[in-house]
């Protein structure tokens, strides 16, 4: 950025009364105020602007590996569809363990995009909580039943990988 500063030769006029002399410094405090707000939302801005633009491509750079560990696993077309079936029960079962109020919640949330804090704004009670886990452990363990015990492994490196990513990410922004 390039500040140029003008001097100019303003004659020096003498107030005729007191009241002129505080005039003036009310406007040479202003214009003063004025200087410094441009001169900081002129640094301050693009910084802004070049933060959100860093978040929306780290964001933009995890969307396409999220799925893409099945993927590698190379499933058959039985265990794709054994997978389907076991998520869709999942669901179903997941579905039953809200109140209607935490279903419309969870919904409205879906549909307006803004998933974060959804869940602690459920106020899930602890049966609830413990209803979910089980659901989730069942359901991980049908899931491992489909597998063979070479994608078993596969599976279990690809976890052991992303924990040792993550771990380095949580390092790089802890410095």
């Amino acid at each position: 950025m390039i500040v140029l500063l003008v001097k100019t030769h303003v004659p020096i006029i003498k107030p005729s009364y007191k009241g002129e002399n505080q005039m003036f410094l009310n406007i040479k405090k202003a214009l003063a105020i004025a200087c410094v707000t441009i001169a900081v939302g002129a640094v301050a801005i693009p910084n802004l602007v070049s933060a959100q633009t860093t978040t929306q491509n780290s964001t933009e750079k995890l969307k396409p590996r999220q799925g893409d560990g099945w993927k590698q696993l190379n499933l058959t077309d039985s265990q794709k569809a054994q997978l389907k079936t076991i998520r869709e029960n999942a669901k179903t079962k997941r579905q039953g363990v809200f109140t209607a109020d935490q279903l419309a919640k969870l919904q409205q949330a879906r549909q307006s995009g803004d998933r974060k804090g959804v869940w602690k704004s459920l106020n899930l009670t602890d049966a609830q909580k413990q209803q979910m886990k089980a659901i989730a452990e069942d359901t991980k363990a049908q899931m491992k039943r489909i597998l063979t015990p070479a994608q078993q492994q596969q599976l279990e490196q690809m976890k052991q990988q992303r924990q040792a990513n993550r771990g380095m990410m949580r390092q790089g922004n802890s410095l």
